[in-house]
C-alpha cells in the first residue's frame, strides 16, 4: 500500500485521545494513550527513512467539539503538521439534540482549513457504548454522531476510522475502571486500527491484558459513587474535568532524530531515506 511519509503529527481530541485509562497514566501521562502510541510507530518509520519526527498531543479531558474544533484547531494550524487526527463527539452526546446542527459546520471548517496548510487528516468516529446497561442509553446518540463524522469525511474524501463498529468495546476489559475511558487494551486496539488506515508497517505489540469481564452489584455501586455521580455533578455545575489543566504539549516534541550509522572518517553519517511510495495528503 502506498503511503505518505509523515514527519510531524498533531492529535486533537478529548480524554480518549489524551490517554486516560492507559496503564500508568495517573502517574505520568506522557507516552500514554492511543495517539501517543501511534506517534511512536510513526516516529520509528520516519527515523528508519532518515528523517526526524515531531509530535504534539493537544487533546484535553472534558473537551467538547466546540473546543476541539476551535481552540485546538487554531494551535494545530500554527504547527502545520503533516498528519492530524481528530477524535471528537464523546463529550457532546449528552447535549447532542441541541449541538447537532453546530458540529457539522465546525468539522467541515476544520477539515477545509487543515487541508489548506497541507495536512493529511484522519477522523475517528464515536465508540459504541454497549459495555454497561447505563452506557447503552447513549448508543443511539453515538450512532448519530458517527453518522455526522462519516458523512463529512465522505464529503472531503477524508478517511474515517470506524471505532463504532469495533465489537471489542462491548467487553469490560477494553475499558478502564471508570468505564468511560479505554483501558490499555482499548488504546492499543485504536492505535493499530489507525496505523492500518495509514498503511504503517508496524503495530503496537503490547499483549492484551486480562481485566474485569463482568460488573457485579458491589462494584457497580462503587462505580456509581466514585465515577458517575461526580461526572454528573460537574455537568450540572458547568465544570469540565479539564478545568485548570493544560494539554500534554503546547508545541511539537521531537520523538526521533535521523538514524546515525557508524562514524566514517571521524564524522557521523545520516542514513539515506528508504524508498517509499508517496501519495499526496488527502484533500490537498
Amino acid at each position: 500500500m502506498s503511503k505518505f511519509l509523515y514527519r510531524s503529527y498533531v492529535a486533537m481530541g478529548d480524554s480518549l485521545t489524551e490517554g486516560l485509562g492507559d496503564a500508568g497514566f495517573d502517574n505520568d501521562r506522557r507516552d500514554k494513550g492511543w495517539a501517543d502510541r501511534l506517534a511512536t510507530l510513526l516516529a520509528r518509520e520516519a527515523q528508519a527513512a532518515g528523517h526526524s519526527f515531531d509530535f504534539a498531543n493537544l487533546a484535553l479531558r472534558g473537551s467538547n467539539s466546540l473546543h476541539i474544533l476551535t481552540a485546538q484547531l487554531e494551535r494545530a494550524l500554527e504547527l502545520e503538521p503533516d498528519l492530524v487526527t481528530i477524535m471528537t463527539g464523546a463529550n457532546d452526546l449528552s447535549w447532542l439534540p441541541w449541538r447537532k446542527k453546530a458540529i457539522g459546520p465546525l468539522l467541515r471548517g476544520a477539515l477545509a482549513r487543515l487541508y489548506d496548510v497541507g495536512a493529511h487528516v484522519v477522523l475517528i468516529n464515536t465508540v459504541r457504548p454497549a459495555h454497561t446497561s447505563l452506557a447503552k442509553l447513549m448508543i443511539g446518540r453515538s450512532r448519530q454522531m458517527s453518522n455526522i463524522i462519516e458523512g463529512i469525511g465522505s464529503e472531503f474524501g477524508a478517511p474515517v476510522v470506524d471505532v463504532h463498529s469495533m465489537r471489542e468495546f462491548e467487553r469490560l476489559d477494553y475499558w478502564a475502571s471508570d468505564l468511560v475511558h479505554f483501558s490499555t487494551n482499548g488504546h492499543v486496539r485504536v492505535t493499530n486500527e489507525v496505523a492500518a488506515e495509514l498503511g504503517l508497517s508496524e503495530r503496537d505489540e503490547t499483549p492484551r491484558l486480562t481485566g474485569r469481564l463482568r460488573l457485579g452489584p458491589l462494584s457497580f455501586l462503587t462505580w456509581l459513587g466514585r465515577d458517575v455521580f461526580p461526572f454528573w455533578s460537574r455537568k450540572v455545575r458547568g465544570v469540565t474535568s479539564g478545568f485548570g489543566r493544560t494539554s500534554k504539549h503546547c508545541g511539537f516534541e521531537r520523538l526521533a532524530e535521523p538514524a546515525l550509522i557508524a562514524k566514517e572518517h571521524g564524522r557521523a553519517q545520516v542514513t539515506a531515506p528508504v524508498e517509499v511510495a508517496v501519495t499526496e495528503p488527502v484533500g490537498v
